[in-house]
């Protein structure tokens, strides 16, 4: 099924979805804060690993094709069965890492009780042991953020209250991988994997940057121009690799060439909140190589979006990017049904998609390639309902 689409470059909504980087937090979160009394040895994801091939963490069940429902899923796994169940705990994001033997899956922790007695939610990150895909086991990672208390003195790390409904794992040239990861309205957090450590009996990753919107200036902007405020929700969000830049009917860089690293990025909309104006939209924003955060794209402002797309699917969950193997890009897209309806794959470049129905599970959320550079490559995604979690591989469509 072919879905028409459009993509759009108003300067207006480019402005307004212009990433700053926020404070620095290299200080507190590695030196004095999540990560005290740990030697640099034992940070990072090869600690975890150890700690899982020791029999750590909680075992995996692997899930045959057959059990996993969508017509483009192959053999999966699921939780153990607190965490299949848990109604606090909803899982979301998702990266794959070293070929699809190591995975990243984002929770975000859903408040319960009285809204006097609630406090403030949590974000966590599950990493995934294939090694051995028979046996999979997993630990969680709590999501922190290093905080300051008066005269300098460092406070216990808090918890970072975000919807982790992307994730994406980008290389850099000064330092190790960054987990990027999907902060509704406000941008991107930025983790270092190398700062995970284990604190306190529990394993950790502190928060070492942010890029944000300027929200209050977009909104005001909106207010000025006469529309009704309308800003851009970070849902989700995906590596992208060099090639040329996918996107058709004249959006902000489409179809240029592009042989830097990028990311895009994606906001979740019902069909009923789809507007006029093109909602919902991508974003596909330049990386910085040194740093591995969003930078201008050349003659813009700094931080603003490299390519804009507007009018794209309603109930987007997910991005990935993959080479066509006759050059450009090949763009999938993941679209949820509610819990008892299989999920869609949108497969092609904004504008014009061809949309495979029932692909996915139930409540399918983020996609990520296994292999990023293999135009072959399975996606890996994940659902969230309870009963109905999977951690599963797509076979995308050609």
């Amino acid at each position: 099924m072919r879905t028409p689409g459009s993509s759009t470059g108003s300067t207006g909504l480019v402005r307004r979805v212009a990433l700053r980087p926020g404070r620095p937090r290299r200080a507190l979160g590695l030196d004095r804060g999540a990560g005290a009394g740990t030697s640099r040895a034992e940070r990072g994801l090869d600690p975890v690993l150890a700690h899982l091939r020791a029999g750590g963490g909680a075992p995996a069940v692997p899930v045959p094709a057959e059990q996993v429902p969508g017509t483009a899923t192959g053999d999966g796994l699921t939780w153990a069965q607190a965490d299949a169940d848990d109604p606090t705990w909803w899982p979301q994001g998702v990266a794959s890492l070293r070929g699809g033997e190591v995975l990243l899956v984002g929770w975000y922790e859903r408040p319960s009780g009285p809204w006097w007695r609630r406090r403030l939610p949590r974000s966590r990150v599950s990493v995934v042991d294939r090694a051995d895909p028979a046996h999979p086991r997993y630990e969680h990672v709590e999501l922190v953020v290093p905080r300051r208390g008066p005269v300098g003195r460092v406070l216990a790390p808090g918890p970072v209250p975000v919807h982790a409904g992307g994730l994406a794992v980008v290389e850099r040239g000064q330092g190790g991988p960054l987990l990027l990861v999907a902060d509704t309205l406000a941008g991107l957090r930025a983790f270092a994997l190398d700062d995970l450590a284990r604190r306190r009996g529990r394993w950790v990753l502190p928060q070492r940057s942010s890029v944000r919107v300027p929200l209050l200036r977009g909104v005001l902007a909106d207010l000025r121009s006469g529309r009704r405020p309308d800003p851009f929700r970070f849902s989700f969000v995906g590596a992208v690799g060099g090639g040329v830049g996918g996107g058709v009917g004249g959006g902000v860089g489409a179809g240029r060439p592009d042989a830097g690293p990028g990311l895009v990025v994606g906001e979740y909309r019902r069909a009923a909140a789809c507007t006029p104006d093109g909602v919902p939209r991508l974003l596909r924003y330049r990386l910085d190589p040194v740093t591995g955060l969003p930078a201008a794209r050349p003659g813009a402002r700094r931080g603003e979006p490299e390519e804009v797309h507007a009018g794209q699917p309603p109930r987007m969950q997910g991005v990935a990017v993959l080479p066509a193997p006759g050059g450009g890009l090949t763009w999938c897209l993941s679209a949820s049904a509610g819990h008892d309806r299989c999920g869609d794959l949108h497969v092609g470049e904004p504008g014009a998609w061809t949309t495979h129905r029932g692909a996915l599970p139930p409540g399918c959320e983020d996609l990520d390639p296994e292999r990023p550079g293999d135009p072959s490559s399975p996606l890996w995604g994940a659902s969230e309902h309870p009963g109905q979690r999977w951690v599963f591989p797509v076979v995308v469509p050609r």
